[in-house]
């Protein structure tokens, strides 16, 4: 008895002097779970890029970051393109770990890839109310978090100082309805010297459309939603603008907005995200600024949500833990700060020191009217059809468009029309 007490008491005093020689640092450890991250098992994660980022981001946004708090893990990225679409990636049973996916996450959902992400997000310790409560809507499947915000385009009306100044007309002001707008494109619409100036390219009609809670269908009947006020307010707009002679847009994709804008110098106007081509536009000399997005009547100050991206983590991964590790460093006060401050991405998180970080190293903003892109509020969200974006009811829709435009039809026989075709042809989109 007295031999084994002897024993107990010797090792009780070795333990002691271990813990006294190392400061404590043994204990600190065991209780820290981060001490053997350096042990950990190395793993590979890929990343599903929808949008192709540039090398120097992949690697200060998403590799860098990750790898110093993480130095197990090694990042891959597979980007959206010929060959790797969603669903050749999931037919091939080659879908990376992390996705990424602009807008609605519930395309993910049909292909199987999306979970309730409610117990990583409890295991890796991820305080949701970090996160700016409007992009908190697009995520869910079936009240279900299944991805996080990652980032968002400014949203803003950014504008031609020059051509206002041509014409003596006053600039775009914060606060200002599309009502204002319109005018102010018929004022600086003009040709002069054969060069004829555009007062504003809207893209389409549906980039129009933010701030007012509108879809071409029920979310939950798939039924039109097109013949009410709402339609027939921004129909009327949008015809009253796209009818100004001179003020036809040369192409309505993203590219032809830009080029209008930074290229061709002869639009006024423009409410696409042009910010990533800037940089580049005021070194050429385009003398520029950018003002809060007008709003509409009896929507005064709502404003919509811009393109964002997010990012979850894949249902079939077989790192679940290791993925979700990543989103959770990707989504960080730092990372986002980074995106802020150097690449003008908009901050998805409320924290007040982030957003104010917009810019802070991007010389081209010096001067500029920035605050603008916080201005206003973001629209509550109104989730959409699965529908609502199917070709053949956006054929329908932008063709009784085209002929509001064009004056062969008034507005409440063109959203009358195309409530009446979209019924017709429902049965057989949803059969397809």
């Amino acid at each position: 008895m007295k031999k084994r007490l002897s024993v107990v008491l010797t090792s009780l005093t070795a333990l002691s002097m271990l813990a006294a020689c190392s400061g404590g640092k043994q204990v600190q450890e065991s209780a820290n779970p981060g001490g053997t991250q350096a042990e950990a098992k190395p793993v590979t994660i890929k990343i599903y890029q929808w949008v192709a980022v540039s090398d120097d981001q992949w690697q200060q946004l998403f590799v860098e970051p990750v790898k110093k708090k993480y130095p197990h893990i090694t990042l891959e990225q597979v980007v959206r393109g010929k060959g790797s679409n969603p669903e050749e990636l999931v037919a091939s049973g080659e879908f990376p770990d992390v996705f990424t996916i602009s807008n609605d996450v519930r395309s993910y959902s049909t292909l199987g890839l999306t979970q309730d992400m409610g117990p990583l997000i409890k295991k890796e310790n991820i305080d949701i109310s970090k996160f700016d409560p409007a992009f908190l809507e697009r995520n869910k499947v079936d009240g279900k978090t299944v991805a996080f915000p990652l980032y968002s385009s400014p949203t803003a009306l950014y504008y031609n100082k020059d051509i206002f100044d041509k014409f003596a007309v006053s600039y775009p002001k914060d606060g200002m309805l599309w009502e204002d707008i319109v005018s102010l494109a018929k004022q600086v619409t003009k040709s002069d010297a054969g060069f004829q100036y555009k007062g504003l390219h809207p893209q389409s009609i549906f980039a129009m459309k933010g701030g007012v809670p509108i879809d071409l269908l029920d979310a939950n009947t798939d039924a039109p939603t097109i013949n009410n006020d709402q339609w027939k307010q921004l129909l009327t707009l949008y015809a009253s603008l796209m009818s100004i002679p001179g003020n036809e847009p040369k192409g309505t994709a993203f590219a032809d907005v830009v080029n209008a804008f930074v290229k061709d110098k002869n639009t006024a106007m423009v409410i696409s995200n042009v910010m990533p081509s800037l940089q580049e536009a005021t070194k050429n000399g385009l003398n520029w600024d950018m003002v809060q997005l007008p709003s509409y009547k009896g929507y005064e100050g709502l404003k919509g949500l811009g393109d964002t991206m997010y990012i979850g983590v894949n249902k079939v991964s077989k790192n679940q833990d290791d993925a979700m590790k990543v989103v959770s460093v990707l989504t960080s006060d730092e990372v986002q700060t980074v995106m802020a401050k150097k690449y003008g991405y908009y901050p998805v998180l409320a924290s007040k020191a982030v957003k104010d970080s917009f810019g802070a190293e991007m010389e081209f903003l010096k001067g500029k009217n920035v605050q603008a892109i916080y201005k206003g509020q973001i629209a509550p969200y109104k989730p959409s059809s699965m529908y609502s974006a199917h070709a053949d009811v956006r054929k329908i829709f932008n063709a009784k468009v085209a002929d509001t435009v064009a004056g062969k039809k008034d507005v409440n026989t063109a959203l009358r029309e195309a409530e009446e075709e979209i019924v017709k042809i429902m049965p057989q989109i949803k059969q397809k």
